[in-house]
């Protein structure tokens, strides 16, 4: 079978099986690294002078005696114990990143590990961890609080100045709160059954926690770090078996994965760690306020909030204005449509009346025209009746003055001469003559009724005379 170290595969019942062995060296060599980043991290923070300070820090720290921490007392060196009962040694060096005691900012590196050394058979449980963590932190510490919130607040700015606040009824002194961001990069090889993985994660998160001082002699101080990181996790690994016939893990390609986020928050840490400080403990340390700081941020703030309100203010009045003119338009636009609306009302109201006088004028018209047409017939049937009267009346004048003429000469005993035989044209003027005569005894009658036919329309013959 050879050495594990030099041959990378090997046959088992005739298939070739690839070893997990060539990521113990690659582990290795990640390992050395991450020992020399640390070493060089090290040798940088000692190596750091305490008075390489911005020029207003300066001249704060010659008017303050007190606002220049020593560089001992900034570092800091702690150890898990859950770590520690996990088997897993650990150890970790946190600096605060500012001299100045009001800056409460904080830069911790950390390592763990639980490598294999190298044995002469392969294990059925393999428990292999090595760990760097790069964390950010800002420490603080509760206040008083002396007043209740009203109780017509609303739930989120109850949770905002009751839960998310430093200010408290009963705060803890002696406590030193932190919450910061962490950054971690591990190998890992895990076998607690019949299959192991093997690989490396990539792991982004927050972390928060309180630390209470311990145990102090002289200048040398033990505090009590509580605390816990949560966050998510970028992996890949391997999974193999345990061949105990041929003492070698060949991978399962079907079971390992590649590269991929792990999709739900991880724990990454819990913490019970018993932090070492120099010449103070955490009881005495991230407790200063810069007040004049902090007036200048409320401040700042104020004007800030002023500025929106006057903003807002302003952007207010020009909507109130934008909307006043809008209304206004639409109410002149509504105005307008209504007279628009009389305009053409009106018109068409004129235009009706107009067709009506037209319909009318073209009524009394033909009205007028048929009553012309009457009158005229009537005219031309009394002229007619008028005429056949009067020519009635001269026929009957004349019978009666042939009449007398031929009385008187009987009377004076003169023979008649004989009639002569009358033409047909003669003889109807005779028969007229008697016809009349049967419908009126007398012939006096029939002229005052045709003169008062004439006496009573003299205005139809002069309009008919005037037509």
């Amino acid at each position: 079978m050879g050495n594990e170290g030099e041959h990378n595969a090997f046959l088992v019942q005739g298939k070739q099986v690839l070893f997990v062995d060539k990521y113990v060296k690659k582990g290795k060599n990640c390992r050395i690294r991450i020992l020399s980043c640390i070493l060089f991290s090290l040798f940088f923070f000692t190596g750091v002078e305490c008075y390489a300070q911005s020029p207003a820090m300066r001249k704060k720290a010659v008017e303050n005696k007190d606002s220049i921490m020593l560089f001992k007392s900034r570092l800091a060196f702690k150890t898990n114990a859950v770590d520690w009962l996990v088997l897993l040694p650990n150890i970790t060096a946190e600096f605060d990143l500012f001299g100045s005691p009001y800056k409460h900012y904080t830069l911790s590196l950390g390592i763990k590990g639980n490598w294999s050394t190298s044995q002469n058979y392969k294990p059925g449980i393999v428990y292999n961890l090595f760990d760097t963590r790069l964390e950010f932190r800002n420490y603080f510490r509760t206040t008083q609080r002396n007043f209740h919130h009203l109780d017509s607040a609303s739930f989120f700015q109850r949770l905002k100045e009751e839960v998310f606040t430093i200010k408290r009824f009963h705060p803890r002194y002696w406590r030193a709160y932190y919450w910061g961001v962490y950054a971690d990069y591990a190998n890992y090889n895990f076998k607690f059954g019949k299959r192991g993985m093997q690989g490396s994660a990539l792991g982004l998160g927050v972390s928060g926690g309180f630390s209470i001082p311990l145990y102090g002699y002289r200048d040398n101080f033990v505090d009590l770090e509580l605390g816990a990181s949560v966050g998510l996790v970028y992996t890949k690994y391997d999974a193999y078996r345990h061949d105990e016939e041929s003492n070698c893990y060949p991978r399962l390609p079907e079971k390992s994965k590649g590269g991929h986020l792990v999709p739900f928050p991880v724990v990454s840490d819990l913490r019970v760690a018993f932090v070492y400080r120099f010449s103070t403990s955490v009881k005495n340390k991230y407790k200063l306020i810069d007040y004049d700081k902090i007036n200048a941020r409320t401040e700042a703030k104020r004007q800030k909030q002023l500025r929106r309100d006057s903003i807002s203010e302003a952007r207010t009045k020009i909507r109130e204005l934008k909307k006043l003119q809008k209304d206004s338009l639409n109410l002149a636009k509504d105005s307008l449509s209504q007279i628009k609306d009389s305009l053409k009302k009106q018109e068409k109201l004129m235009k009706d009346s107009l067709e009506q006088v037209r319909k009318l004028d073209k009524e009394q018209a033909k009205l007028m025209k048929d009553s012309l047409e009457q009158v005229q017939k009537l005219e031309k049937e009394q002229a007619k009746l008028m005429k056949d009267s009067l020519e009635n009346v001269a026929k009957e004048e004349k019978k009666r003055s042939k009449e007398k003429k031929k009385d008187k000469k009987q009377e004076e005993g003169v023979e008649t001469p004989e009639i002569k035989e009358q033409s047909p044209d003669e003889q109807q003027p005779v028969q007229e003559k008697q016809s009349t005569e049967s419908e009126s005894s007398d012939p006096q009658a029939v002229t005052p009724q045709s003169s008062g036919i004439r006496e009573d329309n003299p205005e139809i013959t002069n309009e008919g005379g005037e037509e």
